[in-house]
């Protein structure tokens, strides 16, 4: 596992990767301010508070919304039944429906949710909450949502509100970790940086690294058939973390993030070894795209170093394949871990496994 609380930054580093594709230009870092880096939680927070100031810059997003309102004028369409429910046509008056454009949509909403619960939080700054509450101001006219009730699956994006796309993103990461617990009215937050939310990170930061630096290398996760009629199949579909590809070879990277990587071998007392499953996983995706052996294609499983394994590199010839072993220590400054990054593209590259 990573150390968050000391390494902070680098996770600053793989989300601005996981959710924008590249780093924030110097400028745009330096706004941050040290306080960013305290904790993860102002971290998210100043985060937000820097990509929000540009959002409002550019205008905030507006959308039609279904309103409903009594009304002494005809607006819209009349809702008959709830207006003779309310008594309404004895005071002269109509229950109406209409559409209403306006900043109260469901991406401000969200937007708006996030800013109230870091509010809440007793974990960042007093500077942070200053900033937050600043930008709060222009929510004013936005509705707060139960965390719970959020369809993540229902915000769609298109060219008119793509710019609130890294936005979002980073306010689903929050406001899922935020999972509100009411005790003796307190709120309760827990910890929202768990293995399967950074093992995400991990993965998306890996791909979108070899994205933006290595183009010529086509990084994308790729979906793999085990049979030739997949849509008339009950066969599951496989897809790749990370493929890259260059001069007719391939290169399948599996991102692993676990808090511990080897595991006791109870065949052979006192020897640890990865994962089995790791290992099947990665030989299946190979031997799926190089059949029949041609050694164009290799297996990587890339873990995300811990505190208490060791380091280690290793290539075997498994099933006829390539298959190699390596850890990624996040630990590290930052330099460190582009040149590891870099070395296994520039190794890919030269073919030099």
């Amino acid at each position: 596992m990573i150390n968050v609380d000391n390494k902070v930054k680098n996770i600053y580093y793989m989300l601005c990767y996981s959710f924008y594709g590249e780093l924030l230009n110097e400028k745009e870092e330096a706004s941050l301010g040290s306080e960013a880096f305290d904790n993860i939680y102002n971290l998210f927070s100043l985060l937000l508070c820097m990509l929000l100031k540009k959002q409002i810059k550019k205008g905030m997003y507006k959308d039609y919304n279904e309103f409903k309102e009594e009304l002494n004028i005809i607006r819209g369409k009349i809702n008959i039944n709830e207006s003779i429910n309310n008594n309404s046509i004895i005071k002269k008056k109509f229950i109406c429906e209409h559409d209403q454009y306006d900043e109260n949509c469901l991406l401000n909403q969200v937007i708006k949710t996030t800013i109230f619960y870091l509010l809440k939080s007793n974990k960042i700054g007093h500077s942070t909450k200053d900033e937050l509450k600043k930008l709060n101001i222009y929510f004013s006219n936005v509705n707060i949502l139960e965390i719970r009730t959020i369809n993540w699956d229902f915000i769609r994006f298109n060219r008119n509100n793509l710019s609130y796309k890294f936005v979002v993103d980073l306010c689903k990461l929050i406001l899922n970790g935020l999972i509100v617990s009411e005790k003796k009215g307190n709120n309760k937050f827990k910890e929202f940086l768990d293995d399967s939310k950074v093992s995400s990170i991990y993965e998306n930061f890996i791909k979108a690294y070899y994205r933006k630096h290595y183009t010529k290398l086509n990084a994308r996760s790729k979906r793999l058939y085990l049979t030739d009629k997949p849509m008339s199949s009950n066969i599951p579909m496989m897809k790749t973390d990370i493929t890259l590809e260059y001069n007719n070879k391939m290169l399948i990277i599996d991102a692993k993030f676990y808090s511990k990587i080897l595991r006791e071998n109870y065949i052979n007392p006192g020897c640890k070894t990865i994962s089995n499953n790791n290992l099947y996983q990665i030989i299946t995706y190979v031997d799926n795209q190089d059949p029949y052996k041609e050694n164009k294609v290799y297996g990587l499983l890339l873990y995300a170093q811990t505190i208490n394994e060791p380091p280690f590199s290793l290539m075997e010839i498994l099933n006829g394949h390539k298959i190699m072993v390596r850890t990624l220590d996040l630990n590290r400054n930052w330099d460190d871990i582009k040149e590891s990054l870099n070395n296994i593209a520039e190794t890919f590259i030269k073919d030099n496994f």
